[in-house]
């Protein structure tokens, strides 16, 4: 009886042995995997953050930039309608007090000088809305920078021609004669050149006036990839930073014709 025992338990001991040698790869694959699958979930979590901050900028920008001109314009079409009928009134009463007596010239000279203050308030007016618009800044967090070697207004008419040639519109912009700001509409129709199908994209983009004629280019995409059932990814860093670097070239290439056709015309 025991020969027996100890025989079953030789046999019991072997087939568990070989069950922990089969299981172990299985085991360290599973292990790979959930590492693949936390690393992958980490970089999902990355750029949803970075799109949702993006996200945050342009509707930040997008109201004050709405806020701030509505509410200078508003005044100055005050002042303008103000300062007109001020002058229309002006121009009445001198036109008549022309030929009065002398005692009359008090009141000429009383008007005369309502004119200037209002003249002096409209262009305080349109002074202050535009420091406003050059005190504007935008928080350039990821994209693309390149400092291109042309002149800042050169850059800001190319950087139209460019977004039109390629299917954008431009939601929204404001412009200086330091800096200026660009943001696109989303865009899923097939483009000529920067993206292939099957992609949505929208871009922001920054320049400002650089040292020696030369302006500095930011360029930041919010790149997402739509599947065939309409499911929308965001693309990773990679696929962002190429598709800001091809923007940045179409310009690059865009300016360098048209200063090479400039020099041949010239």
């Amino acid at each position: 009886m025991t020969w027996k025992l100890v025989f079953f338990a030789v046999i019991t001991i072997g087939i568990l042995t070989s069950c922990g040698q089969d299981v172990a790869p299985l085991q360290e694959e599973n292990i790979q995997l959930k590492k693949q699958v936390a690393k992958l979930e980490t970089v999902v979590h990355s750029l949803q953050d970075g799109n949702k901050v993006m996200q945050q900028q342009i509707d930040m920008l997008n109201q004050e930039a709405r806020k701030i001109s509505a509410e200078y314009e508003e005044k100055l079409r005050e002042v303008q309608t103000q300062h007109q009928v001020t002058l229309q009134e002006a121009q009445g009463k001198v036109s008549q007090l022309t030929n009065a007596p002398k005692e009359q010239a008090a009141k000429i000279h009383a008007l005369e000088q309502e004119n200037q203050k209002l003249t002096g308030e409209r262009n305080w007016l349109r002074s202050q809305r535009d420091q406003i618009r050059k005190s504007l800044t935008i928080q350039q967090i990821g994209g693309q920078t390149q400092e291109l070697p042309f002149a800042f207004p050169a850059v800001s008419k190319i950087i139209g021609d460019t977004l039109t040639k390629n299917g954008y519109s431009i939601l929204s912009s404001m412009e200086t004669d330091q800096k200026a700001v660009f943001i696109t509409d989303k865009k899923t129709t097939l483009p000529p050149s920067l993206e292939l199908s099957g992609f949505r994209n929208q871009y922001m983009l920054t320049i400002e006036k650089g040292p020696s004629d030369h302006t500095l280019l930011w360029v930041r995409a919010e790149f997402e990839k739509i599947s065939k059932n309409g499911n929308i990814f965001s693309a990773p860093p990679t696929e962002l930073a190429d598709i800001e670097l091809r923007l940045i070239q179409e310009i690059h290439q865009s300016l360098a014709t048209g200063m090479g056709t400039q020099a041949r015309n010239s």
